[in-house]
Formats: structure tokens, sequence, C-alpha cells
């Protein structure tokens, strides 16, 4: 564990990826057919928790840290699991529905934002950047389902992958940081200009 500023620092990435871990696995295996829909408000609960509220809390730590890119990353991710699943659940509470289409613009605009990520995470590990390809992947095909194309059984395989590799670095990152042998296991930074 590091020190910053006087305050012992963790690694809260890992936090954050273990949130979504829980949220992208519990919203794939419902989009695949695993988890049935007659659950659908506790399912939305655990994404807004998850995906959501555990990610942005993470990220808050990280921007205390100074760092930028996981704080940008894991609060604006966080924001957009809480603002999807608060409409889920009002809309299931409440009766409330919305068109898909309202939901275009930030499909759209979180697509553009993961792209970027790629090149970003890039710089960091392989396995960040992979997870971020998944991400971009999953957002251009939500962008079909909010136009209506049936889509959702492959958003759920994705999601199936994202979580997957989110687990997978949460926990590589948490081993590496108590024996310091496991980083390797995170695959060299493709676009890392170090030697």
């Amino acid at each position: 564990m590091d020190k910053k500023d006087g305050l012992l620092k963790i690694d809260v990435l890992s936090v954050g990826l273990f949130g979504l871990a829980v949220g992208a696995l519990t919203l794939g295996f419902v989009q695949i057919g695993i988890i049935p829909h007659n659950d659908d408000l506790a399912i939305s609960i655990i994404c807004l928790i998850f995906g959501g509220l555990v990610q942005v809390v993470a990220g808050m730590v990280d921007i205390k840290y100074h760092d930028q890119l996981g704080g940008t990353a894991l609060t604006m991710y966080g924001f957009y699991w809480t603002s999807i699943f608060v409409v889920k659940i009002l809309g299931l509470v409440e009766g409330f529905h919305w068109d898909n289409i309202l939901f275009l613009p930030i499909v759209a605009i979180y697509t553009i934002f993961s792209l970027i990520m790629i090149y970003l995470t890039g710089h960091k590990s392989f396995t960040l950047m992979l997870l971020h390809v998944f991400i971009t992947a999953v957002f251009t095909i939500d962008i079909f389902i909010k136009l209506n194309y049936p889509f959702e059984y492959y958003a759920g395989i994705d999601h199936i992958i994202i979580g997957s590799i989110a687990l997978y670095h949460a926990m590589v990152t948490l081993v590496n940081k108590y024996t310091g042998k496991a980083g390797y296991l995170l695959g060299k930074a493709p676009f890392s200009f170090k030697q």
C-alpha cells in the first residue's frame, strides 16, 4: 500500500472492478435468459448498487488520490449504471415507461468515451485495454437495441465477458498488491512508451 498526501492509499480500481463484475455478470445472465425477468426489481437493485454506487465511490476515492484516469472511468461508468438502473427501478415500481430512443444519446456518448478509454487504458495494461474493447462493443450493441434491433442476447454475452475480465483484473490486482508477483498477469501495456 502506498502513501499519498499522508493517507494510506489502497488500489480502489480493484474495488470498482469487483462492483462492475457483479453488475455485468448479473445483467448478462438476465440478458441470455439464465436469470428470469420476473426478478427484474432485485436485478435492478443489484446492478444499481454494484455496477453504479460501488464504482462511483471507488472513483471518488481515486479522484482524491489524484488518479485522473481511474477516477474518471470509475465515476463516469458508475454514474451511467446508477442513472440507467434508477430509471429502471422507477419504471418497475411506479409503472413509468420511457421509449428506448430516450437512451440513445447517453449510449452513443458512452460508446465514444469507451473508444477513447481503449487507447488510454492501453497505456496501463493489456487486460484493462481489453476490458474497454468489450465495454465499447456492448455500448455499440446497445445503440442497435435502442433502435429496436433484437440484440439483447449478444449484449448479454458481452456483459458476461466484461464481468469476467473485470473480476480477473480485480483479483490479479489484489493478489499483486499483497505479493508483488502477479502484475505480469495483466499483460504488458500495448501503448506504453517505456522500454
